[in-house]
């Protein structure tokens, strides 16, 4: 007989959740990744100036793995600091850096899966949510970084309606 047990979670917040390292964005204290995350906000007042600090970094720094898009299997998992080692990723690795480096500074973030309005794969992105505004945004690091080596420079914040969620994390 299994027996029906209730679960209660006491948080400070609906958001407190999208704070904590988990299995597909770890990080610690001493993760390289983290160290990084600090050192480029140090001198950020606000949640958005921290969030552009690391977009900017990722974008201009993380580039497009297309070998490692060909055999990627579903069982993956990203490392931060592998990516952040290697300078590339596919966006499972972008998207699991940019929530690590942002949850270590106390910006809740998602890890977002599903599908974007012009690419026909599966694909990963960021929800990030802003206390000033109360909003959840949408920014998509991979999709940047790749749009950022060509002559138009990529906004930070997406249409939400560009992308269908299938997971968030």
């Amino acid at each position: 007989m299994v027996e029906n047990r209730e679960v209660v979670l006491t948080a400070s917040s609906q958001e407190a959740v999208f704070l904590q390292p988990i299995q597909m964005i770890y990080w610690n204290e001493q993760t390289k990744a983290i160290a990084q995350a600090r050192e480029l906000t140090k001198d950020r007042k606000t949640d958005r100036e921290k969030v552009a600090a690391i977009y900017n970094y990722i974008i201009q720094n993380v580039q497009y793995d297309y070998e490692k898009a060909k055999v990627v299997t579903s069982e993956y998992i990203p490392s931060v600091d592998a990516t952040l080692q290697v300078g590339q990723g596919i966006c499972y690795d972008y998207a699991a850096l940019f929530a690590a480096m942002l949850r270590s500074e106390g910006i809740p973030t998602k890890l977002v899966m599903g599908k974007k309005n012009d690419i026909q794969q599966y694909h990963a992105w960021n929800e990030i949510y802003f206390k000033d505004t109360n909003e959840w945004v949408t920014i998509d690091t991979t999709y940047d970084s790749i749009m950022s080596k060509g002559t138009k420079k990529p906004t930070m914040i997406k249409n939400k309606s560009e992308y269908i969620t299938e997971k968030q994390f």
